[in-house]
């Protein structure tokens, strides 16, 4: 009885979702977060279309592991695109398409692992929890890798966003709604992932069952507020700009830091110097050492770096004047000769050497 009753809840959930998919995608004008939202959708209702079938015919071990791999691949690409979005898009434009390649990869991997099997004559290791069929070490492998990628997508989109779950608002809002139902479902996954390891039919189920409610609750929710990606995305730039916002205080012990930090030598520690390093060495976090030389000075960090490193070039030509103008430019942290003397000619308006006859002692 178990048995029939879930296998009528994943045909009715499949078929549900699926439709629900559907109207998201057909949406005329509809946002690239709601097309990614039905595709979430489409891709949970083949899956438990497919589960409910498997109980009527069970396809080919290749073809069934190349669709169950196809699905929780599209599953996971949907729930990127969705992190993105609220998150503030791509820190780094070409990130999301290494993440597809990635994924893609990890598949076909997946995919072929089963095949290592047949290769070294492997005999079966155990049952599949999902349809009972035995199966070899290498094929369980692949079905419980399969669900490792929605796992470690949630980290690649929580680091790829242009902006951080530290930057949600202090108060629950829609945000904190979508980041737990987010966390949820990649519980469930995880749940049905361990599962499948342990041979674990009951738990198996139990995951498959709670992601089936939750995704049907995120589902009414969303219904009910059109908005709410929207308004998530809005109320985490509102308190990323709010946190990048400094008071006098801050803007004046920043100043402060940076001015010590030069005049020990920070600048010149290194010619791979960037903003996490020196943000680290000032005790400040990168965002707000990006605010101030962005909001206080109106310079990037690379273009803050150059200035400062020139200024420094400027005094030593001139306290210096028995030192060569490439050791100089060395001990200062440039690492190239054409670098150095383009980006000097730049700021300065004269070469090195023209700039240290001009103000021989």
């Amino acid at each position: 009885m178990a048995d029939g009753l879930y296998d009528f809840l994943c045909g009715a959930f499949g078929l549900s979702f699926i439709v629900i998919g559907a109207g998201f995608i057909v949406e005329p004008d509809g946002e690239r977060v709601r097309k990614a939202f039905g595709a979430l959708f489409l891709s949970l209702g083949a899956a438990y279309s497919l589960s409910w079938i498997s109980g009527f015919w069970l396809a080919p071990r290749p073809i069934d592991s190349l669709l169950l791999l196809a699905i929780v691949f599209a599953i996971s690409q949907s729930l990127l695109e969705i992190t993105l979005f609220v998150f503030g898009d791509e820190a780094v434009k070409g990130s999301r398409r290494k993440v597809y390649l990635i994924g893609a990869a990890w598949s076909a991997a997946l995919w072929l692992l089963p095949f290592l099997d047949l290769a070294f004559g492997l005999g079966t290791f155990g049952a599949s929890v999902e349809d009972g069929q035995a199966m070899a070490p290498f094929q369980l492998i692949g079905a419980v890798g399969a669900y490792v990628w929605p796992v470690a997508i949630t980290v690649i989109s929580l680091v790829a966003g242009k902006r951080r779950p530290s930057d949600l608002p202090r108060e629950p809002g829609v945000s904190w709604v979508f980041l737990g139902a987010f966390a949820l479902v990649i519980v469930a996954l995880g749940v049905i992932g361990v599962s499948m390891a342990a041979s674990s039919t009951l738990g198996y189920r139990l995951g498959h069952l709670s992601l089936m409610l939750m995704m049907l609750a995120w589902n009414l929710y969303y219904r009910a507020r059109p908005d709410a990606f929207k308004r998530a995305r809005k109320e985490i730039r509102d308190r990323h700009e709010q946190r990048r916002t400094l008071g006098p205080e801050e803007k004046a012990a920043i100043a402060a830091r940076l001015e010590r930090a030069v005049g020990a030598g920070a600048l010149q520690e290194s010619a791979e110097l960037n903003l996490n390093a020196l943000a680290k060495r000032l005790r400040l976090p990168a965002y707000k050492l990006s605010a101030y030389l962005n909001g206080e000075l109106g310079m990037s960090f690379p273009a803050w770096l150059n200035a400062a490193r020139v200024e420094r070039v400027k005094r030593l030509l001139v306290e210096r004047p028995g030192d060569s103008i490439l050791d100089i430019a060395f001990d200062t942290g440039y690492a190239s000769k054409t670098v150095f003397n383009n980006q000097f000619r730049k700021l300065v308006g004269m070469s090195p050497s023209e700039y240290r006859d001009l103000h021989a002692r």
